[in-house]
């Protein structure tokens, strides 16, 4: 292939700490098919001198002062290691057999030796125009050289070369989205634009769907917002691959669309006898049934749990790990509703408040959730006063937002909102209770449980709840999500919309790559607006179907913001209980029928959930606290569950005491055929530094990961189930009193009603005087310890983990703004604003650091870097954000006949995010 290229014998001039200081001649060619074509096809290979083995160098970069390069991307060639088992036998003489032998020893006893070796280094790109061509290749560390291409006409290399370009990019697109921690936007835009422009077939992995997987599990997916449902969604929709897939002027007829599909036919919890003497709160009867319920009660707490969420910069989620994109969910709603705790509110609070609860239809926070605060005054003047004084302010200070008051169920209600509907606050007062919303729905149903009665408080599985957690409690949080509002969520209107609002997400984000892609290949339009959405399409930059919508929305652009015409800007658009869908496409009719007859075949009943979180003072420790979380699935059914709860036996007083050195440490109690009767299995894992988790990767590493895990696996009374294998296999060669020695090298003892496990002898030596069958007196099915990590050896193990993830994903985010300004030909001074413009929430890095271009290697970076990559192990400062707070805790669950009960209880160190 290579006798085709235009050879241009140039010798690098780079010094020798760039890898591809060592190439030897330059192989190049520039060609173009005979015909009409947008881009030409370009290829720069750097052969070396001295192979690259046992590293990855950084990939090379394409750049030209002509602006005519496009879409590069970087490949190492590779060839096979030959391994001296295949060398030729060398001659004797001269310590040649010698040498041999050791190198046949390394080759047997080093399993990860490399087994290829970089030998050239290759840049493929497009570009325009059939002049010739100077590009500049870089590899991050320095510049290769200068080159200059006069592109030729060949149609059978622009064949071959194309197709090994797509080939290439493609692949790379799906390592970059593999490796990342934030939405892959970007790289699926690319990927799905350019299958288009250059007439290359999509990658099986583009077109995946999970659509016609299990109805219940894909229900799931959505409604958690599931990374892979949503990025299923957006390469669809950058594709063309929508439901109808036709040029937007063909709009959906609407002779085509049929009425909303039934929901799920839902059975009636079966219910036992429930006590009239049951309290429930005064505020509860002010809530409507399909609503979840989330109760502070004193004030106090709610600033307690805003405290908390403030420590870690207004995301909980901060207190496991940072992600690669900076959630704002919190405090974006709370913008959205205009309602922010300051100084004023801190002081007039607890006297004008009595009680407090959230309230809502669904937590779809980062896309604009349906929900609202109530509030039980304590002086009705006041808070009114209060609350109109910041809702006027706030119109006074922004042109863009409006206060008017509008009608809602006959009665007068404050409406504070803004064009894009970044601002929709709804302020409605009834007998004391206040109600501050972004739904109109939830402010018409306010009114009416207040007229009618009937509210949460009312319902039979609330007052089941309030029997079982009583208010007596004084939780710091009770939560309460009733069958209503699951059952709303699989409701025809719901899952509907919230496929909708995926697409239109989408197409926000395609609106702002397309207009960056066309900017970039020079394709501008003539006023300051930028292109729009028609030319775009017509140039190839959007698919034929963008904004075939079949609710008649669309998008428009606002300057920057790019806007859905019936939904508003991301994250704060129109509550999902606030749309109305008359009519749908026979599609999504078919789409949804097929779930709802899911679950009215196989999950007609939908459980209540209790949550109650309670936070105590630690005595004589004012840097700890304890949380103490109970949890409640009351009624249950458990046959919808499936097998795993049938496995579970019944609850049981009788726990296993573990050695003091067990930092993890879980049992259960179960009942299978395959075990026998019931069963306490257990585990302990030993304070000690294990495998690191990627040696548990196939086979044979998961055995060698094993044989080194510091653990052990036990059973009381002894299962017969080892005993029964054929040929012996579960009894073992006896090598001591008790003690038997497996095939493998598991070493397995047995006495006094235990059957314990574990590769190491020496852990079942010092674990069986602690073992011991007691009665706790409290009984459950499966109980589990945590001990602090704080100064012990697995702290350590811990900390390494997490900072290796997070160094992965932070080394992905540097990686995604080279690709991002690479690719999209973005300046570094705009792209960090770009990004956020695109993903629609700013990029973080996950390390904690800043992101910042290098002018010198023309790289980005992270400032929590030392150097170009991130360090190989933890700085000695590096405290990943799980440790700097978690002190311990315990769990157990049990699970009844008619409900499942889950207690969780952790020792918190506060403070500990406050350099988050």
């Amino acid at each position: 292939m290579r006798s085709t290229f235009v050879l241009l014998c140039v010798l690098c001039s780079q010094t020798l700490a760039s890898p591809a200081a060592d190439a030897v001649d330059v192989l190049a060619s520039a060609v173009f098919a005979p015909g009409d074509q947008l881009y030409g096809i370009a290829t720069i290979e750097l052969p070396l001198a001295n192979p690259i083995i046992g590293q990855a160098p950084r990939p090379l970069t394409v750049s030209s002062d002509s602006g005519r390069v496009f879409y590069p991307v970087s490949e190492d060639v590779e060839a096979r290691i030959v391994p001296p088992s295949e060398r030729p036998v060398p001659q004797p003489g001269n310590g040649r057999l010698l040498g041999r032998l050791g190198n046949l020893l390394r080759e047997i006893t080093d399993k990860d030796a490399p087994t290829s070796q970089i030998v050239a280094r290759r840049a493929t790109f497009l570009f325009k125009g059939d002049t010739p061509l100077r590009v500049r290749v870089a590899d991050g560390l320095g510049e290769v050289g200068e080159y200059e291409l006069k592109p030729t006409r060949d149609a059978t290399v622009y064949r071959v070369a194309l197709a090994r370009w797509w080939n290439t990019y493609a692949a790379n697109a799906k390592e970059q989205i593999d490796a990342g921690d934030y939405p892959p936007w970007v790289e699926s835009y690319l990927v799905a634009m350019l299958s288009g422009r250059t007439d290359n077939a999509l990658p099986t992995w583009f077109t995946e769907t999970k659509e016609q997987g299990d109805p219940l599990w894909a229900t799931l997916e959505y409604l958690g917002g599931a990374e892979t449902v949503t990025q299923e969604v957006f390469r669809r929709t950058a594709a063309g691959l929508t439901d109808v897939n036709l040029p937007a002027k063909q709009r959906h007829d609407a002779a085509a669309m049929v009425a909303l599909p039934e929901g799920p036919k839902w059975k009636a919890p079966t219910l036992g006898p429930i006590d009239d003497s049951v309290v429930t709160e005064p505020i509860a009867t002010r809530v409507p049934p399909e609503c979840f319920y989330l109760r502070f009660g004193q004030f106090s707490n709610y600033l307690w749990f805003l405290d908390l969420a403030e420590e870690y910069g207004g995301d909980v989620g901060r207190m496991i790990k940072l992600r690669g994109t900076e959630v704002q969910s919190t405090a974006q709603f709370q913008r959205q509703i205009s309602v922010k705790i300051n100084q004023l509110s801190r002081t007039l609070g607890p006297t004008v408040v009595l009680d407090q609860a959230v309230i809502g239809r669904d937590l779809f926070t980062s896309d604009g959730a349906s929900m609202g605060v109530i509030l039980k005054s304590a002086n009705a003047f006041l808070l009114r006063s209060s609350l109109s004084s910041d809702r006027s302010n706030r119109a006074r200070g922004d042109e863009a937002v409006t206060l008017k008051t509008v009608k809602i169920a006959g009665r007068d209600v404050s409406f504070l909102s803004s064009a894009d509907n970044s601002v929709r606050s709804f302020l409605a007062e009834d007998d004391g209770y206040f109600l501050i919303t972004n739904s109109k729905t939830l402010v018409r149903r306010f009114f009416e449980v207040g007229q009618s009665g009937e509210s949460l408080a009312a319902t039979d599985s609330f007052r089941l709840s309030r029997s079982l957690v009583p208010t007596t409690r004084d939780d710091t949080i009770f939560a309460y999500f009733s069958p209503e509002m699951l059952q709303g969520l699989v409701s025809p209107q719901y899952l509907i919309e919230l496929r909708r609002r995926s697409r239109a997400e989408s197409d926000v984000a395609l609106v702002h790559l397309a207009r960056l892609a066309a900017t970039a290949e020079g394709v501008t339009a003539d006023g300051d607006w930028g292109l729009g959405v028609e030319e775009l399409i017509e140039t190839g930059f959007l698919p034929l179907s963008f904004g075939n919508r079949s609710d008649g929305s669309g998008v428009i652009s606002v300057g920057d913001q790019v806007i859905d015409t019936l939904r508003g800007v991301r994250g704060t658009f129109v509550p999902i209980a606030d749309i109305e869908i008359e009519s749908v496409t026979r599609q999504e009719f078919d789409w949804y029928t097929r779930i709802a007859n899911e679950y009215s075949e196989r999950f007609p009943q939908i459980d209540p959930i209790i949550v109650a979180l309670r936070r105590d003072d630690i005595p004589g420790d004012d840097t700890l606290e304890r949380i103490s979380i109970h949890a409640e699935i009351a009624p249950l059914t458990p046959e919808k569950y499936g097998k795993w709860a049938k496995q579970l036996g019944p609850p049981t007083s009788v726990a296993m005491r573990f050695a003091p050195d067990d930092i993890v440490s879980v049992q259960a109690h179960v009942a299978s055929a395959q075990i026998g009767p019931p069963t306490h299995l257990f585990a302990g894992i030993k304070d000690t530094f294990p495998p690191a988790p990627d040696q548990f990767d196939g086979i044979l590493k998961t055995y060698w990961a094993l044989r080194e895990l510091p653990a052990y696996l036990g059973a009381w009374p002894q299962p017969g189930a080892l005993d029964r294998l054929p040929l012996g296999l579960g009894r073992g060669r006896p090598v001591g009193p008790g003690m038997s020695k497996l095939l493998g090298g598991l070493y397995r003892y047995s006495g006094g009603g235990f059957s314990v496990l574990s590769f190491q002898p020496e852990i079942l030596n010092a674990t069986l005087p602690f073992l011991e069958a007691t009665d706790v007196g409290q009984p459950a099915t499966a109980r589990g310890r945590v001990g602090s990590l704080l100064g012990s050896q697995l702290e350590g193990w811990v900390n390494n983990e997490l900072y290796q993830n997070a160094a992965q994903a932070s080394r992905a985010g540097a990686e995604f703004l080279n690709l991002f300004s690479e690719q999209l030909h973005v300046g570094p001074d705009e792209a960090i604003e770009q990004v956020t413009l695109v993903l629609g929430v700013p990029l973080q890095c996950p390390l904690g650091g800043q992101y910042e271009y290098d002018p010198i290697e023309k790289r980005w970076r992270s400032t929590a870097w030392s150097g170009n990559e991130p360090l190989a192990t933890p700085p000695a400062d590096y405290v990943a954000p799980l440790l700097n707070w978690f002190r311990g805790g315990r769990f157990t669950m049990t699970q009844y006949s008619d409900r499942l009960v889950a207690d969780v209880e952790i020792t918190v160190a506060r403070g500990a995010g406050d350099g988050y």
